[in-house]
């Protein structure tokens, strides 16, 4: 591929070029829920502003994450876009408010958005809180004797109404403590993790993973082909991971909502990529659903988003979350959408990122980690990762070197392995190395994946 005349884009404007971000869906389909909080304009020069946004900052964080949507009133009608107040509120402007009144503080990311209508808005991604929830370190403004915003020593929380609210009750700290709870096993894990390490599935497990997965590429296919969309089966990838507990417990399946949730909102500590993996969209007709699968049993009840949006094959999503801890999604290739492969002057099916292949393993791994949590006794985690529709592919990657000529000498590979849950906490670069070798070995003998190497690249990963 010629590149002396081409200007390659950055990483960040190729992401632009996707348009297939989750933060997107939230400003074309507005819909306040106890993860997104919407507000009219801010100024952020009005110290009860500050305070409010503090407020619902530390309520986000300890609800399990979640974002401020800045732009529509409380009908939600478009309010009038302001320029200086769009300047205004930066990553350090929502940084300088965190310090001032939340201890510990949340590292926001903040985004300025156009809707499908031309509008724009400003979207704040709250993290969730780690060991330690959010707390009041400061009181906002005193006017006429009331203190506005938010209150010092006070911990908020998102409540139904949606509100940001004062936690009150042993039923409002419950699930805070399960997550300060988690952090805190996951750290004693990760101090054994040494005389755990195994990178071999029993065959088990490998058969039970294989199935589940087996069951929902199955699906997609009739699916994609239902849509008159069948090529799209020719060149997706698929990861699925099985979680064995040591008591065999199963999660409630009826909170697989609020753990899908939860651990989507967890995942973006690592990677915050625009369409996370296992999103659940919260709009008809691509909200997921509880469904079941001949091929798995019909007991066995799951959660389950599927999306092919006509006629962009790269418009695919499907994703399944069993309560048992087997989970699996497909999607099309990143390098494939139309609007990246036009702005690079190549063509669909003509190059493949090593980049992009080590993030997508590594959110996948830490939306395991998530998962596992949810467990009173995980111990290990099983992944198995496939690829197909390599044939003709070339390593590359916008404003990055790699040798030419790199091409894949199969059309499929597949990866997997079984590692303790410690290690997936505390290693998980060596696990993304381990199972990005195989596909990595079709193209190049000449680069070796290794752990460094992905934590080099990892630092990338929280820019949007």
């Amino acid at each position: 591929m010629p590149r002396s005349a081409r200007r390659f884009l950055t990483i960040d404007e190729a992401a632009s070029h996707m348009q297939r971000s989750e933060l997107q869906d939230l400003i074309d389909q507005p819909n306040e829920t106890l993860t997104a909080e919407y507000k009219a304009w801010l100024d952020l020069a009005e110290p009860r502003a500050r305070a409010s946004l503090a407020r619902h900052i530390a309520a986000l964080s300890n609800g399990g994450g979640g974002v401020i949507v800045m732009g529509f009133e409380d009908d939600m009608s478009v309010s009038a876009p302001d320029a200086a107040r769009t300047v205004a509120v930066t990553r350090d402007a929502i940084s300088a408010i965190a310090k001032r009144y939340l201890d510990p503080a949340p590292q926001c990311d903040v985004q300025i958005l156009t809707s499908a209508a031309g509008n724009t808005h400003c979207v704040v991604v709250v993290p969730a809180h780690g060991a330690t929830p959010v707390c009041a370190k400061a009181n906002g403004p005193d006017i006429g004797g009331k203190i506005q915003g938010i209150a010092q020593g006070v911990f908020y929380v998102r409540k139904t109404g949606p509100e940001s609210a004062p936690i009150l009750t042993p039923a409002d700290w419950a699930p805070v403590i399960r997550r300060c709870a988690m952090h805190d096993r996951s750290a004693i894990l990760a101090a054994v993790n040494a005389a755990l390490r195994t990178g071999d599935l029993t065959q088990p497990q490998a058969d039970a993973l294989k199935v589940f997965a087996a069951a929902a590429r199955a699906q997609f296919d009739a699916d994609a082909a239902g849509a008159n969309m069948a090529e799209v089966s020719e060149r997706v990838f698929q990861f699925s991971y099985a979680i064995t507990r040591e008591d065999g417990e199963v999660l409630d399946v009826a909170r697989l909502p609020d753990i899908v949730t939860e651990a989507n909102n967890e995942a973006r500590d690592r990677v915050r990529s625009g369409w996370t993996m296992f999103y659940p969209f919260t709009r008809d007709p691509i909200a997921p659903y509880f469904a079941t699968d001949p091929g798995l049993g019909d007991e066995l009840e799951f959660y389950e988003l599927k999306f092919f949006r006509e006629p962009d094959p790269n418009h695919v999503d499907m994703w399944r979350l069993a309560p048992d801890g087997r989970a699996t999604m497909i999607r099309a290739y990143w390098e494939d959408d139309v609007r990246t492969t036009t702005s690079l002057g190549l063509k669909r099916g003509e190059f493949f990122s090593p980049n992009m292949l080590i993030q997508d393993i590594g959110e996948f791994v830490r939306h395991a980690q998530a998962i596992a949590e949810r467990f009173k006794a995980p111990t290990t985690i099983s992944f198995r990762c496939e690829w197909q529709g390599l044939s003709g592919r070339q390593l590359f990657h916008p404003n990055t070197t790699w040798l030419p000529g790199s091409k894949a000498q199969s059309d499929a590979r597949t990866a997997s392995g079984a590692w303790p849950l410690a290690a997936v906490v505390d290693d998980w670069p060596e696990i993304v190395a381990a199972l990005a070798g195989p596909v990595m070995r079709a193209f190049t003998s000449d680069f070796r994946i290794d752990a460094n190497w992905v934590r080099d690249r990892s630092r990338d990963w929280l820019q949007m």
